[in-house]
């Protein structure tokens, strides 16, 4: 066996053309695995002698492999040849291969792939080989021990049970392409020219740099010939082709100039997309094909995110999650046309939830209204367009409503739904609808008249105003045909007119259904009301938006932290989302996701990090039980729901007896004190994907879900497991906090590490220590304080320009409510105030997930609007006006309210909901410049003190109830338990 291993080694390096891998003949050398409750197991196929991965998800995601050991040393170019069948749901087949460490991983992933139904054989080339993940710097695949044949359940229509069979796997060898290529060899016919390249030549589509083709075929030998296209257009997207001749048919007396792009130039159709909209005006397609950043924001209706319509800052609305959209244009009466380009501008919400986008120009003014109604499973779009004359003279003017094949959501996005093109293969126009396959736009307004054209005709404005009217147009050839609806107007000096359309029908009452649905948001998102002076009204505004953006991105009862990218539930993000929601009075949407999530712990009590329409995901991620226990006591501390807690306590005790077999796993005599009776590494700090890393994330969520375990078997009445756990707590406690020392005395660290094996620098995850975990008073305070001290001079730098920074995400908002309850009040706000400013666009009270000192650069920046993020900034922003001291059991107010507020003018808060009850206050300022405290309705439940707290350095005001005058502590004021009304006076 190794001597056959060393040969292929051998082989595979020193040898040009086909080696045989395995026949697949033994199969004593595969061995079959898979995830948690998916069932996998090998057989023979006794028709065609191929090994076969049986396999059944049983209502799970997960995967099942089959693996075997096979040492290679790959040659600097190479094709792969695998003979594969299969049967089953639409599931991801990934064919990974693995270094002799066992950490680093290069993969060729196929998505929802089709498996035929006889052995077939699939040729994958170097490029399609890429590095999936591991610690190596070096991602370029040179040697592998192992192989593995993973199938993932499909994220759409997989799952179930099914089978993987493999014939054979074969590599050759080949010749690396040169740097350059040689010209190619031209022969000229009677309208046409044949382009001979030399050799096959891998290409995935031809740009024509001038001219046109009415042609495109394709030969091996110059002799059969393969038709390629025949509306090529200028850019003409192909996939990959692997030819040697090329032949264009054309009229006219010159030739078509045409030029090959290959995968790296052209890796997908959106490249080809962005090279032809480089060569055209400015504005006839998106910023996103132009090569600048745009953003967007969600409209929908509370859960339904999966069928939720985006809107991008340049008011085009895609019509449904990786949609077309719905692009505005204005035409003058001399023919200038007015797009995204041409404007300046301005965002808005309508009742803090619906986006608004406005444009100026000297001609012309357009505001664009985004909204939408019905229920979460089929709900509809609105859009309203609204065109004003702003000059001094009648104007005739056009409204254009393009409907075009590409999303909202740019072509840099990738997890989950690719950004960019939205095939459509046809459009129509009929019954005074556009419709398409599974969509159907209604005009309000009848159009003067509605056009189409194919891709391959052009995809400018200019050729979509000269393409002929539309009733029925099949784009056969690229699937991306555009539409367009023209409105006529003519206005008087001033005067406005509005059109609209809806998603479905019933467009008559289009201005109704609008008022309805904002009139809706108003009432879901006002339980909490705020009295807050004007320069923080930004602050109040951005809580209400954060709730919309929470509802707006679940689905179903699955809180989401985005519609597009992230449309997965994952229970770290809805955990976290759960405490804004339930702290804001939004206690439905937080029942229906706990008592979600829990249908999906497994059998073991593992819960899952994440769940999406496959079911639960069986990724490692040891957060995830700590998580799952604080949303549930967390939601039922808000609501005292007795029945909550039963309906959860089997998940409940399977999930610590999980959590207790993990923490045990690593708690063993002699284990180094850095990693003793902590939870085991894992990947759930996304910062440690590479490699799983003993995080202090994990345990701090870790010993929140033990604290909480031991309050719902108290509140149970479940006096042993109470006490059995109080154990476990108190052991996981002291092993944390005598961890946190030793990883800074081994690395020689003056601050908390974010992980015991790394010693690395993490503030955003050390703010768990502090919320939710209120662990503060077990962590070394020097330590605590350093960890704080740098992450403020480092965010300061960023911020005063001092220091360079590439990006950065924003829940580092989560270092806002870490300084408020470290009594560090200015720098919260330093920090509140820059975070603020990266709102994107400004006006729509939300952030991307990553940002950039250029906004307009292009990259990945995960969904808009980010939920997890909102509840990042909701609970940071509530803090600020109270929060839990759990340890004393008081609730401490105005922590986060600075100097400048109180003087500014009143503080009132009424309707928020905390662990212990409902609290009403308001803090007033009186002519005379003292303040006066209302407590208008004290937390019913209350165990400890009410504390007022006076942040800044000004001296403290004279505190006092009737006439007994009361003591500051430090800079808290404890409120007696009957007092309602305390004066504070100013301090001579």
């Amino acid at each position: 066996m190794k001597q056959l291993l060393a040969c292929i080694v051998l082989l595979v390096a020193q040898c040009a053309g086909a080696v045989m891998l395995d026949d697949m003949k033994d199969e004593t050398r595969w061995k079959a695995s898979a995830s948690d409750q998916v069932k996998a197991s090998l057989r023979r196929d006794a028709r065609d002698d191929s090994l076969c991965l049986d396999y059944d998800f049983a209502g799970v995601s997960g995967y099942a492999v089959m693996r075997r050991e096979l040492p290679l040393d790959w040659p600097a170019d190479f094709a792969l040849t695998i003979q594969l069948k299969g049967k089953g749901g639409r599931n991801d087949v990934q064919i990974k291969f693995v270094d002799a460490s066992g950490d680093n991983v290069w993969w060729i992933n196929r998505p929802a792939l089709d498996l035929p139904d006889t052995v077939t054989e699939m040729r994958f080339k170097r490029r399609h080989v890429t590095f999936a993940w591991g610690p190596t710097e070096d991602r370029v695949l040179k040697k592998s021990r192992f192989v593995e044949f993973v199938v993932v359940a499909g994220q759409r229509d997989g799952g179930g049970p099914g089978t993987l069979c493999v014939a054979s796997l074969r590599l050759d060898a080949r010749a690396p392409a040169p740097k350059t290529w040689p010209e190619p060899r031209r022969k000229q016919g009677a309208g046409e020219v044949t382009l001979d390249y030399g050799s096959l030549r891998e290409f995935n589509g031809l740009w024509f740099s001038s001219g046109a083709a009415l042609r495109v075929e394709a030969s091996e030998d110059n002799r059969r010939w393969k038709p390629l296209s025949t509306q090529p257009g200028r850019a003409l997207f192909l996939g990959e082709q692997e030819w040697r001749w090329i032949r264009l048919r054309y009229e006219g007396k010159k030739p078509p100039e045409v030029e090959l792009r290959d995968a790296a130039q052209w890796p997908d159709r959106n490249a080809a997309v962005a090279e032809w909209a480089k060569a055209l005006p400015r504005g006839d397609l998106p910023r996103a094909f132009v090569g600048e950043q745009n953003y967007w924001t969600v409209v929908g209706v509370d859960g339904g995110a999966e069928r939720s319509g985006l809107v991008s800052e340049d008011g085009a609305i895609e019509l449904t999650r990786g949609g077309p959209s719905i692009e505005p244009v204005v035409r003058l009466a001399d023919g200038r046309l007015v797009t995204w380009a041409q404007v300046r501008a301005e965002h808005s919400l309508i009742e803090n939830a619906l986006p608004v986008v406005q444009w100026r120009h000297a001609d012309v003014e357009l505001r664009v209204e985004a909204a939408a109604d019905g229920p979460a499973k089929d709900p509809k779009l609105l859009a309203r367009y609204t065109l004003r004359n702003p000059t001094a003279k009648p104007q005739q003017l056009s409204l254009l409503l393009a409907l075009r094949p590409w999303q909202v959501n740019p072509p840099q996005q990738f997890l989950s739904t690719q950004g960019g093109i939205s095939p459509l293969p046809s459009v129509h126009w009929a019954d005074g609808a556009l419709t398409a396959p599974g969509l159907r736009v209604t005009p309000r307004e009848t159009p003067t008249e509605v056009r189409a054209a194919t891709f391959g005709a052009g995809p400018s404005l200019a050729t979509l105003l000269q393409a002929p009217p539309l009733t029925h147009l099949v784009d056969t050839e690229s699937s991306l045909p555009s539409a367009l609806m023209r409105f006529d107007v003519e206005l008087a000096a001033g005067e406005s007119r509005s059109f609209g359309w809806v998603t479905g029908s019933d467009a008559a009452t289009l201005d109704t259904r609008m008022a309805v649905a904002a009139a809706q948001w108003r009432d879901r998102l006002g339980v909490l009301e705020l009295n807050l002076p004007p320069q923080a009204q930004p602050v109040a505004d951005t809580m209400r938006s954060a709730l919309a953006q929470m509802l707006m991105s679940r689905d179903g009862p699955a809180l989401r932290p985005g519609t597009r990218s992230y449309a997965r539930s994952w229970v770290r993000d809805g955990a976290m989302m759960v405490a804004g929601l339930v702290r804001m009075g939004e206690t439905q949407a937080a029942r229906e996701f706990v008592d979600w999530y829990a249908g999906h712990v497994f059998d073991s009590g593992k819960v899952p990090c994440c769940v999406d329409q496959r079911g639960a995901d069986p990724v490692v991620e040891n957060d995830s039980q700590g998580q799952y226990l604080f949303a549930v006591a967390e939601l039922w501390r808000h609501t005292q729901d007795r029945a909550l807690l039963q309906r959860h306590w089997p998940q409940v005790q399977r999930v610590v007896a999980w959590m207790e077999a993990l923490r045990l796993s690593e708690r063993k005599p002699g284990a180094d004190p850095r990693f003793k009776g902590l939870m085991p590494p894992s990947i759930s700090h996304e910062g440690y994907s590479d490699k799983p890393a003993y995080a202090y994330w994990d345990d701090f969520w870790a010993l929140r879900g033990y604290k909480d375990a031991v309050q719902m078997a108290q509140a149970l009445g479940q006096t042993a497991d109470a006490v059995r756990w109080a154990v476990s707590r108190d052991e996981f406690e002291a092993d944390l906090s005598a961890s946190i020392s030793a990883t800074a005395q081994h690395y020689q660290l003056k601050h908390i590490a974010g992980a015991a094996d790394r010693g690395d620098f993490d503030a955003t995850s050390t703010t768990m220590a502090l919320n939710p975990a209120q662990a503060e008073d077990k962590l070394p305070p020097g330590l605590l304080r350093a960890t704080f001290d740098r992450y403020v001079t480092e965010a300061l730098a960023r911020i005063d320009g001092s220091k360079p920074w590439l990006d950065y995400t924003p829940y580092e908002w989560r270092n806002v409510s870490a300084l408020v309850r470290l009594g560090r009040v200015d720098d919260a706000h330093r920090l509140l105030a820059w975070f603020m400013g990266h709102q994107a666009p400004m006006g729509w009270n939300q952030w991307a997930e990553v940002v950039l000192p250029d906004a307009r650069k292009v990259q990945f920046r995960g969904d808009m609007p980010h939920a997890w993020i909102s509840s990042d900034f909701l609970r940071s922003a509530l803090d600020l006006l109270a929060y839990e001291r759990e340890t004393t059991g008081s609730l401490v107010l105005a922590a986060g309210i600075p100097q400048a507020w109180r003087a500014a003018g009143d503080i009132g808060v009424t309707g928020l909901s905390t662990a212990w009850g409902r609290l009403d206050y308001r803090l007033l300022r009186r002519a005379d410049g003292g303040w006066t405290l209302h407590i208008d309705r004290r937390p019913e439940r209350l165990p400890g003190e009410l504390r007022l707290a006076w942040p800044g350095t000004a001296q403290l005001p004279r505190a006092n109830v009737e006439t007994q005058a009361l003591e500051w502590q430090g800079r808290e004021l404890p409120l007696p338990a009957n007092a309602t009304t305390i004066q504070l006076e100013p301090t001579p």
